[in-house]
């Protein structure tokens, strides 16, 4: 019985465990409480004012994160008092309590390895399990021989177990105050770095404003500078419109200016109109019944005049009729000329005419070389059916005549082309012929020089 007591009191002490240092500053204060239910432990640390302030300002533009590390940083006042006076009863023991404790607690104990989890976690601590415990090594014939009473027992094994839990928690404080330092540098770097890019932003966006301006004033240069050019083209072209209509001006001035002077000239003659229509008769008769020498004067000067008139009119019919003449001449002699080389070709066909009559003879001969040749052959042929002895030698002299034949064919052929060509010349020719005679004919009738003559 005394046994079970005595490791239900340990059982009791090891879930309820408070540990309070005060380091030599005397600002900081760590209280851990550790509750273990069950086979598990988790701690829970309290830092001093000063730490908690400076983890909540870490993040003053953020008070998302701040609340967060409010929520999990825990309360001084949450703490248990009950379990703080245990603590407190089993770090400070009487002397005579403890008097086998004394070696044990100046023992160092083993450092637990460091924390490897993400950043932002705390570490939680777990006290040893029963079977690792020392009072679990122990033999239960040496408990049952030396009897102690749980307190003392607590007392043994409360100062063992807050330093082995210290250790790690200051390890772990000092990594987070260097995580939170480093993230607050990193934090501070980021801000620097965005009011940077803030201001390099801004700095573009100015420049972008200043680029469209200056494409807007470009834009506005180039429509103000064709407006320019258009107002001088129009400019001159107005001003050699000007220029135009004052010479047409000035020569319609100056046109109106002779008329004027012709009226006034002709005025000064005081001719009526129906006495220079008269005829030459008339104005003879005028003149010799004219009472005055100046009427004299003026129906001689009108006589003058139509004759002057009447013998231009004659000489300029002259010159066209000779010019017509002359263009008639010049039309004649090429139409002879033509004609002549016509002739020439004439008399070249009539000789090609001869060689045509000559070829139509030899084909003509070739005709009845061919027939006599083929009678030859037919007898030739039926000799062979009637002597059969001689049918060797009829077939050895049949293949010159039949090469003679062939070419005698090919012969006939070409004759017959080239006579159908030359018929076709020949129609051609005196059709050239006859129409150049009827061309002849009517020149010469237009000349006067009389009739064609045949021609030979």
């Amino acid at each position: 019985m005394t046994n079970t007591n005595e490791e239900e009191e340990i059982q009791t002490s090891k879930h309820t465990l408070k540990l309070k240092t005060e380091p030599k500053g005397g600002t900081d204060t760590l209280e851990t409480s550790l509750d273990v239910p069950g086979e598990a432990a988790v701690s829970s640390w309290t830092p001093s004012k000063e730490l908690r302030d400076s983890l909540v300002d870490m993040y003053r533009s953020n008070p998302g994160v701040n609340e967060e590390l409010r929520r999990r940083l825990p309360s001084p006042s949450r703490q248990n008092p009950v379990s703080g006076d245990r603590s407190e009863n089993f770090l400070n023991p009487e002397p005579q309590d403890r008097p086998e404790a004394l070696p044990e607690a100046s023992s160092p104990s083993p450092a637990p390895p460091p924390f490897s989890g993400p950043p932002g976690e705390m570490e939680v601590d777990t006290p040893p399990s029963r079977s690792s415990s020392p009072e679990a090594s122990r033999d239960p014939a040496h408990d049952s021989a030396t009897p102690v009473s749980p307190p003392l027992r607590a007392h043994l094994d409360s100062p063992r177990q807050s330093r082995a839990a210290a250790h790690p928690q200051d390890k772990n404080l000092s990594l987070l105050l260097k995580e939170l330092d480093a993230l607050r540098k990193l934090n501070n770097k980021l801000q620097e770095q965005l009011v940077q890019k803030e201001k390099e932003l801004h700095v573009k966006e100015v420049d972008e404003e200043l680029r469209e301006e200056q494409r807007e004033a470009q834009g506005w240069d180039r429509p103000t500078s064709l407006l320019e050019e258009v107002l001088a083209a129009q400019k001159d072209r107005d001003q050699a419109l000007m220029s135009r209509l004052l010479l047409a001006n000035e020569e319609r001035d100056e046109a109106l200016l002779r008329v004027r002077r012709l009226q006034q000239a002709a005025e000064s003659e005081n001719v009526p109109l129906q006495d220079t229509d008269a005829d030459l008769d008339e104005l003879l008769r005028s003149v010799c019944e004219a009472d005055s020498a100046q009427e004299v004067q003026q129906f001689g000067s009108v006589l003058v005049q139509r004759l002057l008139s009447a013998r231009q009119r004659r000489s300029d019919i002259t010159a066209q009729e000779m010019k017509a003449v002359m263009e008639e001449r010049d039309r004649s002699v090429v139409k002879c000329k033509r004609l002549e080389e016509e002739l020439l070709q004439h008399r070249e066909q009539q000789a090609s005419q001869e060689e045509i009559l000559r070829l139509q003879l030899e084909r003509d001969a070739a005709v009845e070389e061919k027939r006599r040749l083929e009678a030859e052959i037919r007898d030739l042929r039926a000799d062979r059916r009637v002597q059969d002895p001689g049918c060797r030698s009829s077939l050895a002299e049949a293949p010159p005549l039949l090469i003679q034949l062939q070419q005698l064919s090919r012969e006939k052929q070409n004759v017959e082309a080239e006579l159908q060509r030359c018929q076709k010349a020949e129609l051609e020719a005196c059709e050239r012929v006859r129409r150049l005679e009827r061309l002849v004919e009517v020149l010469r009738r237009k000349v006067g020089t009389g009739s064609l003559r045949a021609v030979t």
